[in-house]
């Protein structure tokens, strides 16, 4: 084997030299060029990790992303907040009066109670969610 002059050194070991083709439609190509990207890695990587190695791909993720996500979310969250504190004091305001049916109430509580599970829902998931960007 002949010596190159200059560039870069001959690869002995691990060329890649082989190609894999597969068809896939317009929709399927979008979801896994979406996920490729919010990977922060290229097509090539992905395909090579998602077949060599099927876990580590679903447990690698972009954290600049994550945590973007999580900045809305908390955002969401802060704007909700403001929203029930808004109708609690309109709802004593209304109380006070003597304007507030039972009804009204009732249904309050129910949406609250609703809200408060997908609350603590959505804090589970976020907590997981953490962990993974710890590792």
């Amino acid at each position: 084997m002949t010596k190159k002059k200059n560039g870069r050194p001959l690869m002995l070991e691990g060329k890649r030299t082989r190609y894999i083709r597969a068809r896939v439609s317009e929709e399927e190509y979008t979801l896994i060029r979406d996920f490729w990207i919010s990977l922060g890695i290229n097509e090539s990587e992905f395909l090579r990790l998602k077949v060599l190695k099927p876990s580590s791909v679903s447990i690698r993720l972009n954290a600049v992303e994550a945590l973007k996500r999580l900045d809305d979310i908390g955002s969401e969250i802060g704007r909700s907040g403001n929203n029930i504190n808004q109708l609690a004091r309109h709802a004593d305001f209304m109380n006070k009066r003597g304007l507030l049916s039972g009804e009204v109430i009732a249904k309050f509580n129910e949406l609250f109670s609703c809200y408060i599970f997908l609350f603590r829902k959505m804090e589970k998931s976020t907590r997981k969610l953490l962990r993974l960007l710890k590792a």
